[in-house]
């Protein structure tokens, strides 16, 4: 077999790397390859990863290429997958698939030869997936056409994930993937624990959109790191401070927790299952009746907001058994059609005065000022009110004490510097 392989002299690629090429090259037959040309091997010095660049017919692409590429080829962990969801009612997507049907040759899609798992499709796709899929629809009549493409050998996780994102994050995708992508590289714990609660189901990954059904990652930190936030709160009735994580990357506040997570522990485990349930009852309640069935009132569970306010105060309630069973029943506190959260209620709660006409009521923003109020509502629901049930005086009620234990905090934090 001739070399069909060229190797500048400053690199030095691993064995590994020099051998699968050398063997993606001899089964494929690039297109520069079948003209007699020699492929060169490119590194990417800010990875340390090597590819090469060339030219595959659009009937090679559909047979050979997995879209499902993940970042550990085990079969365990094969459903986890790095790329987002392939989305064909987008206005950009029918255009490509009308330019493929057309002759466009697409470059640039991004591949690695990795036979070590879904062997009969070795190409695993990491950026690219939409033009594949119009080349696809397209094969009928242009299947000889050659697309460029750049692919990849013997990656390491840190590599693949860093490939994914870059290549991700040229167009527009959501920041729920990319916190996705990300927390896969640190382990499968969040989504492990997601799993055994109820959030997610058995092989299911985290949502890389916001979705009415299915949590994102970053609902997931902001749970967990509320309810840590909560637990180690000094007390109850001092001023807290809900968080919302950020997104589209990691969140410091929760990379500096999570490797003290107890993830097996018996207090969290009941924690995410409670909030699991509630979500689970909220959605079942809202979408079944025949008035104000509202998407957003059967997510609002899903909401950031009212999440990681719940969390915070079952982390507050860790130390009070009898709060915290009052915390949880807000799950059982409604009969259908009504809805646990109650809203309706909870959109039309403000504070006259206050809150201007644009104001659309607790939980739906994701203000340090929303977070507050909508932790104020657990609170006063467990430790004060009689009724146990949120109502529309109970969320007023709620704001008020909220304006009135933010305006203490602050004239104390300025007295403080006196």
């Amino acid at each position: 077999m001739p070399d069909l392989l060229l190797i500048a002299e400053n690199l030095s690629p691993a064995s590994a790397v020099r051998h699968k090429a050398e063997i993606f090259l001899k089964n494929f037959k690039p297109l520069e390859a079948s003209s007699g040309a020699k492929l060169l091997l490119h590194c990417d010095e800010r990875s340390g990863a090597y590819y090469v660049c060339c030219h595959l017919s659009g009937g090679v692409l559909t047979e050979e290429c997995d879209t499902d590429a993940t970042i550990d080829p085990d079969e365990d962990d094969d459903v986890y997958r790095l790329n987002r969801e392939v989305t064909e009612d987008q206005a950009a997507y029918v255009q490509m698939e009308q330019d493929a049907r057309g002759g466009r040759t697409f470059e640039d899609i991004v591949l690695e030869y990795d036979t070590s798992y879904h062997p009969r499709k070795p190409l695993k796709v990491y950026g690219g997936q939409h033009r594949l899929r119009a080349i696809s629809k397209a094969l009928d009549t242009r299947s000889s056409i050659s697309h460029g493409v750049r692919v990849y050998f013997d990656l390491s996780r840190d590599q693949k994930v860093e490939i994914a994102t870059v290549n991700n994050t040229s167009i527009a995708v959501p920041n729920d993937l990319l916190d996705r992508m990300r927390e896969q590289l640190l382990g499968s714990e969040l989504r492990d624990w997601c799993q055994e609660v109820g959030l997610l189901e058995a092989g299911q990954d985290f949502s890389d959109r916001r979705s009415p059904e299915i949590p994102t990652v970053r609902l997931a930190r902001s749970l967990l790191l509320n309810f840590l936030m909560g637990t180690d709160a000094p007390d109850i009735g001092t001023f807290h401070q809900p968080v919302i994580c950020q997104s589209g990357g990691l969140d410091e506040a929760y990379l500096k927790v999570r490797s003290t997570i107890p993830w097996k522990a018996e207090h969290l485990i009941e924690m995410g299952r409670q909030f699991a349930r509630l979500h689970k009852k909220q959605r079942e309640a809202v979408t079944q009746r025949t008035e104000d069935s509202y998407a957003e009132f059967a997510r609002k569970a899903l909401s950031l907001s009212v999440a990681a306010s719940w969390a915070f105060a079952a982390g507050l309630f860790q130390r009070e058994p009898v709060y915290l069973k009052v915390h949880y029943s807000i799950t059982d506190s409604a009969v259908p059609p009504e809805d646990p959260l109650n809203a309706k209620v909870l959109s039309q709660a403000r504070l006259k005065g206050v809150d201007p006409d644009t104001y659309r009521g607790l939980g739906t923003r994701s203000s340090p000022k929303e977070l507050g109020r909508m932790l104020e509502v657990f609170l006063v629901l467990a430790m004060k009110a009689t009724k146990k049930r949120i109502t529309k005086d109970l969320a007023n009620a709620a704001i008020q004490s909220y304006e009135a234990k933010r305006a203490v905090y602050e004239a104390n934090r300025v007295l403080g510097k006196i």
